[in-house]
């Protein structure tokens, strides 16, 4: 394997080299310039637990595992279902051409946003598996080291106001560069020990135009996410000033 680590790597110089091949019914894409030859293996929990390289792992609409390498820590997700198809569907998708399925368009998409040195996470590798008129989809992207969720942060304390003004930044560098999140909620956001902001988890997201409706859209699912787990957990360190923080910092920057 190359010598360039899974994690978040800053710096201009940064460039995505997708490689794609084919086994069977399953297409792999994946950055040569972090990792070598990729197999179907790659994408099995099990193969990983194996190798004894499973450090942890993270509950959403699935599991995401987080996999221990020398060049630092990557995370593997299986893309499933939510809402009303998921009891009939579970984490198959309806096949339209490779370019439209998820996994497909989320790896170009964070390629896209690396090469713009944007505070995302490396997109490894995706594989994508046709069975019929079906498909499943997995992923490998980077983990962002020495980093938590703003919603488990938010739990053990409250955050200073620096940090608020750090995430409002980062929103804002995204949205300039027209970078849509679909789901932009505290599970997604992650701070690291230095008090740098990520965001995560881009299924569905996309490029938009840089200004538009859009905007204000993301950052008001960001707050109804975090007025939620107030209401859920009554030692979430959530107020309107913490949210006001953030706001001015995004029109601030």
């Amino acid at each position: 394997m190359h010598s360039a680590g899974g994690g978040l790597v800053r710096g201009k110089d940064i460039n995505v080299n997708p490689i794609h091949h084919q086994e069977g019914q399953c297409h792999i894409l994946y950055d040569a310039t972090i990792v070598g030859q990729v197999t179907r293996e790659w994408f099995s929990a099990e193969y990983w637990q194996q190798q004894q390289a499973i450090v942890g792992q993270a509950q959403g609409r699935g599991t995401a595992w987080f996999i221990r390498q020398p060049q630092g820590d990557w995370v593997l997700r299986h893309y499933h279902r939510g809402g009303m198809m998921a009891p009939l569907l579970g984490d198959r998708y309806l096949w339209s051409g490779l370019h439209n399925t998820r996994a497909w368009r989320e790896w170009h998409l964070l390629a896209h946003m690396r090469n713009a040195d944007l505070p995302v996470p490396a997109p490894l590798a995706v594989q994508v598996c046709r069975q019929g008129i079906f498909y499943r989809a997995a992923i490998l992207t980077g983990r962002i080291p020495d980093s938590q969720p703003l919603s488990l942060q938010l739990q053990q304390a409250a955050l200073p106001a620096a940090g608020w003004q750090a995430i409002g930044r980062c929103l804002r560098q995204l949205h300039d560069a027209g970078a849509y999140h679909a789901d932009l909620n505290a599970h997604n956001i992650l701070l690291n020990t230095q008090g740098a902001v990520f965001v995560i988890d881009f299924d569905r997201g996309r490029l938009q135009p840089p200004d538009g409706a859009w905007r204000e859209q993301n950052l008001q699912r960001l707050r109804h996410s975090l007025l939620k787990l107030s209401t859920q957990n009554l030692d979430f360190h959530f107020d309107s000033t913490a949210w006001q923080l953030l706001l001015s910092s995004y029109q601030q920057a």
